[in-house]
């Protein structure tokens, strides 16, 4: 089997190829899926790096900056936070209903995943630090104990602890990623050198559910419909945007009439969904409905096209919220009826991000670390990097302006709304539909899909032999 080669297949690689002696020659020696993987990982660990290296000035301050230097120097981290913000720093469980800890902190509005997650970092990091006597701590005021030097040191040390793990995370996702397609593993590079990693994998914990849905595409793309459906419970359980992946495996396979393969990844997903829910529910559910509160109940907030219109025109909270969850559903069924218009079946990868992008665009509030959703759907869908840096080229100016904008760096002297932080979004709505475009373009005419041949069976055949079959009508694609 001889991989594809992006110096070969893709424009903008072939074109820099030049630095390095031009594009790979037919005598050149080939190195095997391993050396290929090897490569991939390695451009991951460096990313990940180099994406550390942004957030140095926050780093080198114990993660101790006011706010509004935090912003100033686009190192604000979501993780740092999590660690004195929500008790983890008292080993608070995150979903304790005792008075006394309700009193003290708010409670998490993370999912269930991520809350386990942090809880499990926060008591490594507690046992690196020399297990110390937290119980001083309670007697103490909250604002207190977050400056003191202690938790400051720890702070650093859970937020080192958390970049080591979501690294490892990272490298998990690039790995799915290349072996989706067998014959294509550099396709995985438009995740593993990708700018948004960089920049926002170590602030939040979205790798988490990134990280699963890679492993579900791969699954999915061997023939595994259980397994990928546990991953996708997983990725869930972290975030509810995967569940829209599932509804990518109905969507495709229903094209092909086989709807009922999917029956058995939905069954998982909700019981891996329930397993790894039910600490939270049984210790504190009204604790655990907070999250859902908080990701359903949100008003007109940054990076949304909600924001400019609540700034210029206003916007009641409600209304805001149901318009905006009924043109994610009209898009929704757009999706749907272009999937099953399509003059040929469409790829998983282009579904799901079809309808992850929907939530994306017209979402009631939108968060710069929400571009990793999208990563490892784009990198599969639109394995083009022309494509890939036009969107990402959006995200990372939305991204520097949100953090500007918090910062105060771009509120007019005159007290009115920063227009600036509008055309940031503008910019970033634009360059996103720009990817969308593209792959419509490829659902619509399929002569312009850069990946070709689909590649998964989900009646349990691989790809490579579900292509060497003459029933290729059995082919779901990722």
């Amino acid at each position: 089997m001889t991989h594809v080669d992006p110096t070969h297949d893709d424009p903008v690689v072939a074109g820099m190829s030049g630095a390095v002696g031009g594009p790979l020659g037919e005598r050149a020696a080939r190195g095997g899926a391993f050396s290929v993987l090897g490569v991939l990982l390695a451009i991951t660990a460096l990313t990940f790096a180099l994406g550390l290296l942004t957030k140095t000035t926050c780093a080198q301050d114990d993660w101790s900056l006011q706010e509004a230097d935090r912003f100033t120097h686009a190192c604000s981290s979501e993780v740092a936070d999590e660690y004195t913000g929500t008790g983890l720093v008292e080993l608070a469980w995150p979903w304790s209903g005792e008075e006394a800890t309700r009193d003290r902190y708010p409670v998490t509005d993370q999912p269930a995943l991520v809350g386990l997650w942090t809880y499990a970092t926060a008591r490594v990091t507690y046992l690196l630090s020399g297990s110390p006597d937290v119980s001083e701590r309670y007697r103490q005021p909250v604002t207190a104990v977050a400056q003191s030097d202690d938790a400051a040191g720890e702070r650093s040390l859970f937020m080192a602890v958390n970049a080591v793990l979501l690294a490892g995370v990272a490298m998990l996702a690039t790995a799915a990623l290349a072996a989706v397609h067998r014959r294509r593993p550099w396709d995985a590079a438009g995740f593993a050198a990708a700018p948004v990693l960089a920049l926002a994998g170590a602030i939040s914990f979205d790798l988490l559910a990134v990280a699963a849905v890679a492993g579900a595409l791969w699954a999915w793309s061997r023939g595994r419909g259980v397994l990928a459906g546990a991953l996708v419970g997983v990725g869930a359980a972290a975030g509810f945007w995967p569940v829209l992946v599932l509804a990518a495996f109905l969507l495709v396979a229903a094209t092909e009439r086989r709807a009922a393969w999917v029956l058995p990844s939905a069954v998982t997903a909700v019981a891996t969904w329930a397993v790894l829910n039910a600490p939270a529910f049984l210790t504190g559910r009204a604790q655990w409905e907070r999250a859902w509160s908080a990701t359903f109940e949100r008003g007109a907030d940054q990076g949304s096209v909600w924001r400019i219109v609540a700034d210029t025109a206003g916007l009641a909270t409600d209304v805001g919220l149901v318009v905006s969850w009924l043109l994610v559903a009209l898009w929704t069924g757009l999706v749907v009826a272009l999937v099953l218009l399509a003059p040929a079946r469409a790829r998983v990868s282009q579904v799901a991000l079809l309808l992850v992008a929907g939530y994306a665009l017209l979402g009631i509030a939108y968060e710069p670390r929400q571009a990793l959703w999208l990563l490892p759907l784009a990198a599969l869908a639109r394995p083009r990097w022309r494509d890939l840096l036009v969107w990402q080229a959006g995200e990372v100016f939305f991204l520097a302006a949100t953090s500007w904008w918090q910062g105060g760096l771009l509120s007019p002297g005159s007290g009115e709304t920063a227009g600036f932080y509008w055309v940031a979004i503008v910019v970033r709505l634009v360059c996103t539909g720009w990817l969308v475009a593209v792959v419509v373009r490829d659902l619509w005419w399929p002569e312009a899909d850069p990946v070709g041949d689909p590649e998964t069976a989900p009646s349990g055949r691989s790809g490579d032999e579900a292509q060497d079959s003459t029933m290729r009508s059995n082919v779901v694609a990722v």
